[in-house]
């Protein structure tokens, strides 16, 4: 680890604020790319389950990419140590830009789930990376400011993608609802690669070779099969498994258990750790704000999941239409993720501003994940911030999984209970897995308003869950410590805080 302490550390770099604004935007479109790529399909699930004819089993459309880009986090960060950030990203976009393509010539379903899966690699990797150049590039005192910048291109690809993929489905065919994405990928490549600087870390001295054997490949692939054999259940339990049968139970044991090798692996053996042990024992402060992104995730990601049902099957909007109405919320979410920025850099601290967030999470969900991100970069050293950028993600990204799949299984719960008694148990499956499925029935004016006040329901159990998920974040944050943005200062007072949080 110390011998390449060095090559971690080199890809700092420091702009003029002119230099600074160059850059940015390049940043801004490979984010918002890449939730655009994520969201863009949520309103063109229906019609893609209609055209491939894939039933119950659409939810694999999603779950496929959530397992990869989950899965490729704890990786992603120590990459792009050895790799440098640039030559990262391009592949990454790259990977996303050849999934989208691939997804929009699918022929079967089994073709579309392998497409997203592979898609999902480099979506996931993007989002992680983009937040760890920011860190390369700007001060601690900056980067409020600037994850401010990146934190609306966010929020806006995330309200811009169901409108933009529910009006391509509408108008020329659901296959656009991917390959639109795949231009984008190609500006964003090219505007990164004629403004970013090439990291000290790629240099003519370190062979590609070398650089290879530097990879901690046997963490990262019992990283990759855990994750992978812990979320296929977590995703699909209630949907296309049970959670009492031998394959989910026995994938979940295995899972764990190789999630344990990975951790003796990175904890014990691997010269350059994807996941140092060091990285929890900075402070209780930092712990508690990586922890708290399953909350993050569970009830952002459960919102995604559960809006477009209920503005489809409970209001009757049309794809475009479910896209506009989201695009409120979403408008709110930017302004707010870019205000909450300037104000951490303007005040100087962070913790104001993520109680403040957890007050008014219904109105600024975005505004948590990226001030939570500069909290923890404020309570350790510079050269863990990749590494706990990943560590950050992949709990979020869990959390999402979670929060989706419980989400939709309250649903499921609700729906069952109240319509058991007029409905058979397939129909309420078809209910949950297609939004278009109330307008497919030929049902009776009495049979849609009795299954319309069941969704309410459920929603209704779903969104009291989220409040008591969100009280129990505001709870955790009230009880952080900030300890300002000065990083010079910070470092100096890192060994009396340790001393003073150590778990």
């Amino acid at each position: 680890m110390d011998d390449n302490t060095p090559l971690i550390q080199s890809q700092s770099h420091s702009f003029s604020q002119k230099r600074l604004l160059v850059i940015f935007p390049a940043l801004a479109l490979i984010q918002f790319t890449s939730f655009l790529d994520q969201t863009a399909i949520l309103t063109s699930l229906p019609a893609i389950a209609s055209a491939l004819d894939i039933g119950a089993s659409i939810s694999l459309v999603g779950a496929s990419f959530l397992i990869t880009s989950t899965s490729i986090q704890l990786i992603n960060g120590r990459l792009s140590d050895i790799f440098g950030r640039k030559a990262s990203l391009i592949t990454a976009l790259s990977i996303m830009a050849t999934g989208n393509l691939w997804s929009g010539f699918s022929a079967t379903p089994v073709e579309l789930f392998v497409a997203r899966a592979f898609t999902g690699f480099g979506a996931g990797a993007i989002n992680a990376l983009v937040q760890i150049a920011i860190a390369d590039i700007t001060t601690l005192e900056q980067r409020g400011y600037y994850f401010g910048m990146v934190g609306m291109a966010v929020a806006f690809g995330n309200g811009l993608g169901p409108l933009i993929g529910g009006v391509l489905t509408q108008t020329i065919g659901w296959q656009w609802a991917f390959w639109f994405v795949c231009p984008l990928c190609a500006i964003a490549i090219g505007y990164l690669m004629s403004v970013w600087p090439t990291s000290r870390s790629i240099s003519a001295d370190i062979r590609i070779w070398d650089k290879l054997k530097m990879v901690d490949w046997a963490g990262a692939w019992a990283s990759l099969f855990s994750i992978a054999l812990l979320l296929i259940p977590i995703s699909q339990c209630g949907s296309t498994m049970s959670w009492a049968s031998p394959v989910a139970i026995g994938m979940l044991i295995a899972g764990v258990m190789l999630f344990g090798v990975f951790l003796a692996i990175e904890w014990r053996f691997a010269n350059l750790p994807l996941l140092p042990a060091q990285l929890f024992y900075y402070n209780r402060s930092t712990n508690v704000l990586i922890f708290v992104n399953i909350l993050i995730g569970w009830v952002y990601w459960g919102n995604l999941f559960i809006l477009p049902l209920y503005l489809q099957n409970v209001r009757g909007s049309s794809t475009a239409q479910a896209g506009v109405l989201m695009l409120p919320m979403v408008i709110t979410h930017g302004l707010t993720s870019g205000l909450t920025g300037v104000l951490i850099s303007m005040l100087g601290h962070y913790k104001p501003i993520i109680v403040t967030g957890a007050f008014c999470w219904t109105l600024a969900a975005l505004a948590k994940i990226f001030t939570v991100l500069v909290g923890i970069f404020a309570g350790s050293d510079t050269e863990d911030r990749a590494v706990l950028t990943g560590l950050r993600n992949f709990v979020r990204d869990m959390g999402g999984a979670t929060g989706t799949t419980v989400s939709g299984a309250i649903l499921s719960n609700v729906l069952s209970g109240q319509l058991k008694s007029r409905f058979s148990n397939s129909l309420t499956v078809k209910l949950i897995s297609s939004a278009f499925a109330l307008k497919t029935l030929h049902l009776t004016c009495e049979e849609r308003d009795m299954i319309i006040e069941a969704y309410m329901k459920g929603l209704h159990s779903v969104f009291v869950s989220f409040a008591m998920l969100i009280a129990i974040h505001l709870c955790a944050c009230v009880r952080i410590r900030d300890y300002g943005l000065n990083q010079g200062g910070a470092q100096k007072r890192q060994k009396k805080i340790n001393e003073e949080e150590r778990i």
